[in-house]
């Protein structure tokens, strides 16, 4: 299967959790990092789900699933200690045009969640189609060497030059600025992570000196 990758802005969405299997606090977390309103299907509690509630962070149904309750969500994650629950649950995702996550039943999902790497808004996402997730987490795991801490610093100080690089009225000005940043940048972490992107910065700074009378 060839699958399309997509990232999803789910902040103050509606995305129903159903809750059980082992990687429900995973799953749980980077919905909650991700700001979607999260409602939880579970019948018991070893995950601190009474405290997230009290909390506000996230509605509770204490049971299992039922028939009918994908309506109104924009995403269903379903990760339950039985996962013979799933073809339902697919079938009314299908019925309602809802995108369905079933953890480690890609035949039974209509989306599959990658390995993810985050340096700040710096995302890696790894995947193998469903065949062999253990594979795409310790590819993960190799990148995270290579790509420090310091990389999300660097997208943080990118962002930063946008309103002023955007300033530049021939689009092939900026693309060609911005790459000679980035590779300026990517060449100075290459050599030294720690002290590499201050380095980035002033070669930026630099950079966009050439072109002030737009950039200032």
């Amino acid at each position: 299967m060839t699958y399309f990758p997509l990232m999803l802005d789910l902040k103050g969405r509606p995305v129903l959790l159903i809750a059980g299997g082992p990687e429900t606090p995973v799953k749980l977390k980077a919905l909650l990092e991700a700001g979607a309103r999260v409602t939880v299907l579970a019948e018991e509690d070893p995950f601190g789900l009474e405290a997230l509630e009290r909390e506000g962070k996230i509605r509770w149904l204490r049971r299992g699933y039922r028939e009918g309750d994908l309506e109104g969500h924009f995403l269903v994650v379903s990760h339950p200690k039985d996962k013979a629950i799933h073809p339902r649950v697919k079938a009314e995702a299908d019925r309602r045009g809802v995108f369905l996550v079933a953890v480690d039943d890609p035949q039974n999902a209509s989306a599959i969640l990658p390995a993810v790497l985050r340096r700040g808004e710096l995302l890696v996402a790894l995947s193998t189609s469903g065949a062999a997730p253990a594979l795409a987490v310790r590819l993960k795991e190799r990148l995270a060497g290579l790509f420090p801490e310091a990389y999300g610093e660097l997208v943080a100080f990118l962002r930063t030059l946008r309103p002023r690089i955007a300033q530049i009225p021939s689009f092939e000005e900026r693309k060609r600025l911005w790459y000679r940043i980035v590779d300026q940048a990517l060449e100075e972490l290459d050599l030294d992570p720690r002290e590499g992107l201050g380095r980035a910065k002033e070669k930026a700074e630099e950079a966009l000196k050439e072109v002030a009378a737009w950039t200032r």
